[in-house]
């Protein structure tokens, strides 16, 4: 077979390779043992290879042998019928384990003067054509559309305005905080005149365009009213404005999280797993940045260091991380 859709890598077979598989029968009219030579996972993988014209694909695939099993029959003292029952399990190697693609089952039977034992290897020979055949077109099937055949990934950053309502605002530059987005009642026993609930999300679900996987990524900066609380006495400009500043942090680490996955190297085998680890560091800085936020400016009592800050974040949105990066490096 000339340009296959995949190499063959091994074949696994979990039975005794020196076993028979089945009974046929020759001279005396007496039933024998149908043996394989080189073993039934050698002999599969030796008539594979020569098969197929061995191409550049780097889809490889691994074969396991669920069933291969030859039977006859005497039906006179001449003539023999048989069974060939055959059923293969197809994976495709990957740096992890081995994905399961499809399961492949068929059966030949036929009938065969005692003396033309040459017939039962045509039979063996054409369950194992006919298996290469299926896979090879299955292959070809899907590799548009199925995600398991994926060859290349593509990230594609969905940048898009969502609708804030009464259960959570999202960040936009022109929409600034007001008191009244700060609806859960106060903790009287804290310390502090003001909190506020901010947080970051991603989603993208992904999909198949012409073999590749894409996965459009969405990250979603956002706070949550009913989360978030006022004090009567701290309802004024400047408190109001330190707690615009944890939004703003957010959205600086929302930023520096689009830029990691822009930058992000992705295979089909990995995508999910970078993908992930980039949103859950991204997690970790936004919380260590809050907290040294808050650590710096004493929760906005430092005035001082408040304009500072104010001057930090400002750059940061306009996409200067030059401070951000000094004060994640120092921590608290």
């Amino acid at each position: 077979m000339e340009n296959s859709s995949f190499n063959l890598s091994n074949v696994i077979y979990d039975q005794d390779e020196s076993a028979s598989i089945g009974k046929i029968y020759i001279a005396q009219n007496q039933p024998n043992k149908a043996i394989i030579k080189n073993g039934l996972a050698g002999g599969i993988s030796i008539f594979y290879k020569n098969s197929i014209q061995k191409t550049d694909n780097d889809r490889t695939i691994q074969l396991k042998v669920l069933e291969f099993t030859i039977n006859e029959k005497l039906q006179s003292s001449k003539v023999a019928s048989g069974e060939l029952k055959v059923k293969f399990g197809y994976f495709l190697k990957t740096s992890f384990e081995p994905v399961h693609l499809v399961d492949y089952e068929a059966g030949i039977t036929y009938q065969r003067s005692i003396h033309r034992t040459d017939l039962v290897n045509q039979i063996l020979s054409r369950g194992i054509s006919n298996s290469i055949v299926f896979i090879n077109d299955w292959i070809n099937e899907h590799a548009t559309h199925n995600r398991k055949l994926a060859k290349t990934v593509r990230l594609e950053i969905v940048e898009k305005m969502n609708r804030s309502d009464r259960d959570t605002v999202f960040y936009h530059p022109g929409r600034r905080l007001t008191w009244s987005d700060f609806r859960e009642s106060p903790n009287r026993n804290s310390g502090y005149n003001a909190t506020i609930f901010t947080s970051l999300a991603m989603e993208g679900s992904p999909f198949m365009e012409d073999g590749v996987l894409v996965l459009p990524v969405e990250v979603k900066v956002y706070m949550l009213p009913e989360s978030s609380w006022v004090k009567t006495q701290g309802k004024n400009d400047y408190s109001l404005n330190h707690e615009q500043k944890h939004f703003d942090i957010t959205r600086v680490v929302g930023n520096r999280l689009v830029n990691k996955l822009k930058n992000l190297e992705v295979t089909p085998e990995n995508y999910e797993a970078e993908v992930n680890e980039a949103f859950f560091d991204s997690y970790r800085e936004m919380n260590k940045l809050q907290e040294i936020y808050d650590a710096r400016t004493r929760h906005g009592l430092d005035k001082e260091v408040q304009s500072r800050w104010n001057d930090i974040i400002g750059q940061a949105l306009k996409g200067d991380m030059e401070e951000i990066e000094r004060e994640l490096e120092k921590g608290k």
